[in-house]
């Protein structure tokens, strides 16, 4: 997409950026959720493995048998033991199946997922919004995220709401991607991105960090609130080329569409039934 020659840059530059603003949340849930669905859980235990493995494998596995190294790299927010140890078992042959066929099933709890939570999403709607979901995706720069290159560069699906979930998942490894960059110019370490940030102590144990957990002071949580802006201006850059009447469609479907996944799994949803589980457990 190319941005209106004839508009001011700075309504541009606001424009986008607002919409990336407002964007962000909904593409977390139609691109991710389905990685701590029931779907996922099955998914993995139909192959023989555990979630942590058919994550990082699922996930990362796109890139090809790389090192443990460049996984930790490109996922980010992990301990660098966990990356390690799931990445091995992923490629283990004894443990797991080949990779390939591991991504393979990672493409198709996606699209289970998009079956189950998109279902009523008007499939004209759905194609609507994978185009430009595409359009945007395509035009951007991806050099940060290795995953957003892979994973775009993959076949896309046929059906329109499996395509709102690949794209969506292209452009939440985009920003996945930027954030990790974001997080070291602001001068965090993962953790402390974590703990000062929404997730909380909670979201480091998610990620498997080992406690004690650093508790964030007023310079973190500044620093963390910088790295967020800094990620919404450099996901901006792929919105810069839509109109006003563009951007409110965009993010009228993704609503629309957000919506309806409620309740289809993601972090905040799996923390919350952790600490259910926690509690049941300690009655």
């Amino acid at each position: 997409m190319t941005a209106d020659p004839t508009i001011d840059p700075a309504t541009i530059r606001e424009l986008a950026l607002s919409t990336a603003v407002e964007a962000k949340t909904a593409l977390s849930t139609l691109g991710g959720d389905y990685m701590s669905s029931q779907a996922a859980r099955t998914a993995a235990k139909d192959l023989g493995m555990k979630g942590w493995p058919f994550y990082f494998g699922g996930r990362v596995g796109v890139l090809g048998p790389v090192s443990p190294e460049v996984v930790h790299a490109v996922v980010g927010f992990f301990p660098l033991d966990l990356a390690m140890q799931s990445w091995a078992t992923a490629r283990d042959p004894k443990q797991s199946p080949p990779l390939d066929r591991v991504v393979d099933r990672y493409r198709d709890v996606q699209r289970l997922w998009a079956d189950e939570f998109l279902a009523a999403f008007p499939e004209d709607e759905a194609h609507e919004l994978a185009d430009m979901l595409r359009e945007i995706a395509t035009t951007s720069e991806t050099g940060l995220s290795p995953l957003a290159a892979a994973w775009g560069a993959m076949p896309e699906p046929a059906p329109a709401r499996h395509r709102v979930v690949h794209w969506s998942m292209v452009m939440r490894e985009q920003r996945g991607g930027l954030h990790i960059a974001a997080v070291q110019m602001a001068g965090l370490d993962p953790l402390e991105a974590i703990v000062a940030g929404p997730l909380g102590e909670a979201g480091a144990k998610f990620f498997r960090w080992p406690p004690p957990y650093p508790q964030p002071d007023d310079a973190t949580l500044l620093f963390r609130e910088q790295a967020e802006e800094i990620t919404d201006e450099l996901a901006s850059r792929g919105y810069r080329g839509l109109s006003q009447a563009q951007a409110e469609r965009l993010l009228t479907l993704l609503s629309r569409a957000a919506e309806l996944a409620v309740g289809g799994g993601g972090l905040a949803q799996t923390l919350a039934e952790g600490e259910t589980r926690d509690a049941a457990a300690t009655a």
